[in-house]
């Protein structure tokens, strides 16, 4: 495990810890492949494992009383997912499942806690993502009590275009459904917000975006 993903013994879970504790860490984990729709975690349910996403999307979804879902993230490689089961314990607050065909690594909650008891490093680790979900969450509230949902989707795209560029042509990283659920938007507002830039010179046929004027729709934001 140490020596077959790199990017896993880079990221937040291992960060500066020792050799041996980087050892014990990797030895937790079980990889395991996802295939799209598949579920992964149910709301509600004990937290077990705490998630690596290696490869893939992951969506993360609430579910409301009438049995309505909704998206409430979208995991990409390098995120990790249900941490917060480490200090609060219980049940997960969302659900999960495979918005792409993802490959996951799995850290069992029980092996995990007994291994950051013992190491102050590790417990710091864990804060370090937990902060950085919360302040996560903050930006996307922002986003949503500052923006439009046009807006949104137009900073969205402005971000796939390369520097300085006056035009551009590129496919979208997901699915429109997805995409919908990372901006925090229905797939129904995500359409209507389409529609709305389509006066600005944007042009979205399938996953493929034409942008007519990149200064133009850096105006709408």
């Amino acid at each position: 495990m140490l020596s077959n993903n790199e990017r896993l013994l880079r990221s937040d879970m291992f960060h500066g810890l020792n050799e041996d504790t980087a050892r014990r860490l990797a030895a937790l984990a079980r990889r395991r492949t996802y295939m799209v729709g598949e579920e992964i975690l149910v709301e509600g349910e004990p937290g077990v494992h705490v998630i690596y996403v290696a490869s893939g999307v992951v969506r993360l979804t609430r579910t409301e009383s009438s049995g309505r879902d909704a998206d409430i993230r979208v995991c990409e490689p390098g995120d990790f997912i249900g941490e917060y089961v480490i200090a609060l314990g219980g049940n997960y607050a969302h659900g999960a499942c495979a918005g792409a065909s993802s490959e996951l690594v799995l850290f069992e909650v029980a092996e995990l806690r007994i291994l950051a008891d013992k190491c102050p490093q590790l417990q710091r680790n864990l804060l370090k993502i937990s902060a950085r979900h919360l302040l996560e969450a903050f930006d996307g509230i922002a986003g949503d009590r500052l923006h439009t949902a046009a807006q949104r989707v137009a900073n969205f795209l402005l971000r796939q275009c390369p520097e300085a560029a006056p035009q551009a042509t590129f496919h979208l990283p997901y699915k429109k459904q997805i995409l919908a659920g990372k901006l925090g938007l229905g797939p129904e507002a995500l359409s209507r917000a389409f529609a709305a830039l389509a006066r600005c010179g944007v042009d979205v046929k399938g996953r493929t975006v034409r942008i007519e004027n990149v200064v133009l729709l850096r105006q709408v934001c």
